[in-house]
């Protein structure tokens, strides 16, 4: 996807991030970033702020949990209302502004519409005076919005007391990712990831292309067709034979438009790997086992916890079977179930990798509480936390 504004606005070493999944986003930026992360800050519930050795143009795109990238440029406090830099830095790089829209992020309606008002009046002030404001629902423009309207679009967000703006600079190609998800020709919405949430977890690995992803409960395949699509070898595992006759459909229709994607997917039990590879090692494994009932409704928390205990001996099994194929230095991502209950508690999956010679990923400036939870999902009875084990050897 190609920036929305000029490289020029990304010297910058401080970039805000409007992210799709809340700390598990972090956890991404962090692992893809590595050491580039002087700090980190999360001055509200969408939006993350990365302090950074270098201007992080390369590293964006190759994020799945971010929905917008914008340089932070200005900042407005008490003693400071007019967003002059911004406007300096936009008009410098950028000769023409037909559309413009603001994006606020946790601002309320009087300071949203401040804001708005200063930004076309400075804008006007130098010059545009033809420019148009498009006002957008919820007063945020959504990622494929922005490229749809072609609006030079802002994000502003609290920032230390005061407010923060910033041009958004990047956005993801939405459009493929959707389409990847609807047209496949085996869907199993009800149950399956995202493909942008699958593209997360496979950047959680830390993989260069042409290593081998292992899915062990790999469903109708869309954790490994995310992998194919960034030129990994994939091997899949499932017990049950329809679910792989659905992933073998959805990767070779991927396939057939990529060259030398190669994938194997074989009937087999989670819970022993070496038995079905013999010496066969994978590079990660990333999955999402599940192995709970569906549920229409929350349950007691009684009800929850014996559940989830049931899948938890399960997860327990696979996570050493995992540990024992996989090489020298690779990752673990599993995905675990949350399940909120009818007395306002969650009840999940706890996991142990030490006795398996794991460790939990800590990549960045801050440390993260496993299991990591997933922000802002819509889903109703069953939520997502995510765990990343890496061998310690």
């Amino acid at each position: 996807m190609p920036y929305l504004l000029p490289r020029s606005l990304w010297a910058t070493h401080r970039v805000a991030l409007v992210t799709a999944f809340g700390s598990l986003s972090n956890l991404e930026a962090c692992s893809i970033m590595t050491r580039g992360i002087l700090k980190l800050e999360t001055p509200c519930e969408r939006v993350s702020v990365f302090d950074l050795v270098s201007p992080a143009a390369a590293s964006i795109p190759r994020l799945s949990g971010v929905l917008k990238a914008a340089p932070m440029i200005d900042y407005i406090d008490g003693n400071h209302a007019e967003p002059s830099a911004l406007v300096e830095a936009i008009i410098r790089n950028v000769d023409t502004v037909p559309t413009l829209s603001l994006s606020g992020y946790d601002i309320d309606v009087g300071d949203y519409e401040v804001l708005v008002r200063s930004l076309l009046d400075e804008f006007r002030a130098k010059g545009f005076r033809k420019i148009r404001l498009l006002r957008p629902k919820g007063n945020e423009l959504r990622a494929e919005d922005v490229l749809s309207r072609r609006s030079l679009d802002v994000v502003a967000f609290p920032y230390r007391g005061g407010y923060a703006l910033g041009p958004t600079a990047w956005v993801p190609d939405s459009a493929r990712m959707r389409e990847r998800g609807v047209r496949k020709p085996a869907p199993h919405s009800e149950i399956s990831l995202s493909p942008r949430l699958a593209g997360l977890l496979l950047n959680l690995t830390g993989l260069p292309a042409g290593k081998t992803i292992l899915d062990p409960f790999c469903g109708s395949g869309t954790i490994l067709s995310e992998a194919l699509i960034r030129s990994y070898r994939c091997l899949g595992f499932d017990s049950s034979k329809g679910r792989l006759r659905d992933a073998r459909r959805n990767l070779s229709w991927l396939a057939s438009d990529l060259r030398g994607a190669k994938f194997n997917l074989r009937e087999g039990d989670a819970r022993d790997l070496p038995a079905v590879l013999g010496s066969t090692l994978a590079d990660a494994v990333v999955t999402e086992p599940l192995l709970l009932p569906s549920l229409t409704a929350r349950p007691r928390t009684e009800t929850a916890t014996s559940l989830v205990e049931s899948a938890g001996r399960v997860y327990a099994d696979a996570l050493e079977s995992a540990a024992r194929v996989l090489s020298p230095g690779g990752r673990i991502v599993i995905v675990v179930p949350v399940v909120p209950t009818m007395e306002g508690k969650e009840v999940s999956i706890t996991l142990d990798g030490k006795p398996f010679g794991l460790r939990l990923h800590q990549p960045g400036p801050i440390s993260f509480d496993y299991p990591v939870r997933l922000s802002f999902e819509s889903t109703r009875w069953v939520r997502r936390a995510v765990y990343v084990f890496e061998s310690r050897s």
